[in-house]
């Protein structure tokens, strides 16, 4: 019968101290079986009374990008909501739950006795949808285990840092982007999809090479959606409606599989039902005059990929739906799924126009705006993002956007249609009010084009400017008898929404999300003009002045977490111009290529190469993630009480030898525990990659290991496996049938090596202990019989006398009886504890 008692300590943590008692019949059973263990085993250590000399103990979870199994200071952010749960050697537990800087902090308290404790980490819902254990290492400032020994006594602090992970996060150094280019009916631009290193700068072919051409015009015609599948080593790419120019072979509603490596042509992967409509005037491209009002609403919006990729998302733009493709085959005939994009309460429901998709921790997102078209009042734009979690929207961010911004074209208009979002509208009856002198077509529109999401969960989003897909760079004038030459700025941006440590987001200038613009960093911004990247300008005469474009990013965005820039589409991204490329911003600071150019972009697209100009023409960005490696292993311990379960002052051993085995037999790695006893195979930049769902065999040779902390400082070869597979607890128990012949301290276990990419088992672990020598018993001596004397004759009605022994009476008969039974019962005890030892 136990008693728990409960009470909150820990400031910001809620935290619970359990305290077992047991009943007096069980505490004299429970303290005879210790008396008992105690003189069968070595090293069992006594349990001390409570001692409010402890030290503090702080936990911390942080959440690790890189899978090598080292704390990264930089990059790594801290994990709220994992359960921490620390217990001393007779079961008394303290619990908590990590708060918004990834910790909890257990004070010197009486709940705990002795000063040796074991730490545990676990991870609850929601957050086990999509996190697990880090990768470990026994490198220098490793990451400990989510099982940790810590001893707290006499006032000494201690700490634990352990790690998660969500290995979907994961990219090989040597990473690559992908763009779709965009090539209008002046451009001469063939290239459909280019790709290149994740740090290439500069201008090519000048500076540097020119990107590497996965895909033509003639193969997939014009695209926006793309998505990597790490899975199959291919990319999706969804047609796009675009004024000027033409759509693929397939038509409007096409996903084109793209091989990454070279290995032949596009292929189509599916059809999405109904996306597109309306045809292009192939006749005369250059003026296009029916188009003006498809782009964005017909066609494909974004793609996204599940983070297992099984499912691939697109967004209808016509019938303003999601569609889910069945993604794990060459081919989907038909989508899986065909879901409504809900109105999140725009001014008229045909306002609302859904693009953006992306996954982020098992989260699909689904974003869009409220484009005002129906009121052209510009208080209606509203930026809207949804979280969707299998059957429900939930809307998790909205935003308007009637706030200034800087000037598309400095000089242009002095007015609010050139530095502010403007509601959509691209009817002909209105045509003229798009040119703002010269033919000079500026009228920024936005459109939530794309989501990436930064290492703590904040979100950046690519606004992509609208009415540029309606114009071109030399484009004809749409209405009727008027062929004049027609020239677009883009004004697309590229915002934060920093995440909100109590759930939410915050706006770039609000909450605590920062404003980083000053006149030094944002090309001579006007005032009230808020920017988390202030670096988003064009200013050829140098950083700190005022040039042409203060608006410069064209609306894909996309973030590698373990770098340390943001990459987006960016109009004259070095310092020529009616270029296209890409720019790179920090993502701390806020600054990119406007700050300096020649670092902090990449031009690809030279002076009017695609015929879009300055209007863009380039697509979705993409980056080529990574399947990772997985990794076993853990820990080898001594067991003093060898009860086959990892107590918390049990020792643990460095020095012991863990070979590797493939199925064939074949030592394929080896390794020595470190000082806490830990061993690991695989994981991020091991000298051997396991491979996933491979059977292997870990042997312990504890005959090496190092004993210098064990009671007696037993010889290494002395040591014996404990009991194995003890207990219900698969983390805290050992491994290893105990070998009967051969090296005795040399034993082994089968694992099957983690078949999901970047998981772990660190549960493959070795316990040993040192058996006793039986007790040596003394044969009784051999004496003659005993001469045997009648008794002399009782009186009458009396019984004999008993036999002297030197104790008298009844009393001594009970007494024998109690001490019997005692012994009885304590050799059964004895005997079932044993037991396992002889099997």
């Amino acid at each position: 019968m136990s008693v728990a008692v409960r009470d909150d300590f820990h400031e910001g943590t809620a935290m619970r101290r359990t305290t077992w008692r047991r009943t007096v019949g069980q505490a004299r059973v429970g303290f005879a079986v210790a008396l008992l263990a105690s003189s069968a085993m070595i090293g069992t250590p006594g349990v001390a009374g409570a001692d409010a000399t402890d030290g503090t103990l702080t936990v911390q979870v942080l959440r690790d990008f890189f899978g090598t199994g080292v704390i990264n200071a930089t990059m790594d952010v801290p994990q709220r909501g994992i359960d921490v749960r620390v217990s001393d050697r007779g079961g008394r537990q303290v619990t908590g739950t990590t708060d918004a800087t990834g910790k909890v902090v257990v004070p010197p308290s009486t709940t705990l006795v002795g000063g040796s404790y074991r730490v545990d980490v676990t991870i609850p819902a929601p957050y086990s949808d999509y996190l697990q254990a880090a990768p470990a290492s026994t490198a220098t400032n490793h990451f400990d285990s989510f099982t940790t020994f810590v001893e707290v006594a006499n006032g000494k602090d201690a700490s634990v840092v352990t790690g998660v992970w969500n290995a979907a996060d994961f990219t090989l150094p040597d990473s690559r982007y992908f763009v779709p280019i965009q090539s209008g009916g002046t451009g001469t631009d063939t290239r459909a999809l280019v790709s290149f290193g994740v740090n290439t700068r500069g201008t090519c072919p000048a500076q540097i090479a020119c990107p590497t051409t996965l895909a033509t015009q003639a193969q997939v015609g014009t695209t926006f959606g793309l998505v990597y599948d790490k899975y199959r080593n291919r990319l999706l790419q969804s047609a796009f409606a675009r004024r000027h120019t033409l759509y693929g072979p397939d038509g409007g509603d096409a996903i084109h599989a793209v091989p990454v490596d070279g290995s032949g042509a596009p292929t189509l992967f599916a059809k999405v039902p109904g996306a597109a409509v309306t045809p292009h005037d192939t006749a005369n491209l250059t003026k296009d005059a029916a188009f003006t009002e498809a782009p964005t609403k017909e066609s494909i919006g974004g793609l996204a990929l599940s983070e297992d990729g099984s499912k691939l998302y697109a967004v209808n733009l016509l019938t303003r739906s999601l569609v889910t493709f069945d993604a794990t085959g060459s081919t989907a005939a038909a989508p899986q799924a065909t879901v409504p994009i809900p109105d999140p309460g725009c001014a008229a429901t045909a306002d609302w126009r859904p693009f953006a998709v992306s996954t982020h921790d098992n989260t699909l997102y689904v974003g869009g705006v409220c484009s005002a078209e129906s009121t052209q009042n510009r208080a209606d734009l509203k930026a809207v993002v949804y979280a969707y979690k299998g059957s429900q929207f939930t809307a998790v961010l909205t935003q308007r956007l009637d706030f200034a911004r800087g000037e598309v074209l400095v000089g242009s208009t002095g007015s609010a249609q050139g530095n502010h979002w403007n509601p959509w509208d691209t009817a002909l009856a209105t045509w003229g009010t798009h040119d703002v002198g010269g033919g000079s077509m500026i009228d920024p529109q936005p459109q939530l084009a794309s989501l990436a999401f930064a290492r703590d969960g904040s979100m950046i989003l690519g606004f992509r400017d609208r009415f540029m897909d309606v114009v071109a760079w030399g484009g004809l004038d749409p209405r009727p008898g008027n062929n004049a030459a027609q020239n677009g700025f883009s004004g697309g941006d590229i915002n934060m929404a920093c995440v909100n440590p109590a759930g939410g987001y915050s706006w770039e200038g609000t909450g605590t999300c920062p404003d980083h613009a000053a006149t030094t960093n944002n090309g001579q911004q006007g005032a009230g003009v808020v920017e988390y990247f202030p670096g988003d300008y064009f200013a050829p005469q140098g950083p700190t002045t005022r040039g042409p474009h203060e608006e410069a990013a064209q609306g894909a965005v996309a973030y590698i977490p373990q770098q340390q820039w943001v990459v987006s589409t960016q109009m004259d991204p070095t310092t020529r111009v009616i270029t296209g490329g890409t720019g790179y911003y920090d993502i701390t600071t806020g600054h990119g290529p406007g700050n300096n150019p020649n670092a902090n972009a990449y031009e690809f697209v030279g002076p009017n190469q695609n015929g879009f100009g300055k209007a863009g023409g380039l697509g979705a960005l993409a980056y080529q993630a990574a399947n990772a490696p997985v990794q076993i292993g853990n820990l080898v311990w001594f067991d003093g009480d060898h009860n086959g379960v990892q107590d918390p002052a049990d020792v643990r051993l460095p020095g012991a030898t863990v070979n590797l085995l493939d199925a064939n037999g074949n030592q394929v790695a080896t390794t020595k525990t470190d000082a806490a006893g830990e061993y690991y195979f695989g994981g991020v930049g091991a000298t051997y990659a396991l491979t996933r769902g491979a059977r292997y065999t870990v042997q312990f040779n504890v005959c090496t290991a190092n004993t210098d902390k064990v009671p007696g400082k037993p010889a290494a070869t002395d040591l014996r496996f404990t009991l194995p597979v003890a207990g219900t607890d698969r983390v805290h128990d050992s491994n290893v049938t105990p070998p009967t012949t051969g090296r005795l301290c040399d034993g082994s276990t089968p694992v099957t090596a983690p078949n999901t990419p970047g998981e772990v088992n660190h549960t493959i672990d070795a316990g040993v202990y040192i058996p006793q020598p039986p007790p040596t018993t003394t044969p009784a001596p051999t004496t003659p019989p005993p001469t045997t004397t009648s008794p002399p004759p009782a009186p009458n009605g009396s019984r004999p006398p008993l036999p002297d022994t030197g104790v008298s009476g009844i009393p001594w008969l009970l007494g024998l009886g109690v001490l019997t039974l005692a012994a009885g019962t304590a050799l059964i005890l004895v005997t079932r504890k044993r037991r396992p030892k002889r099997d």
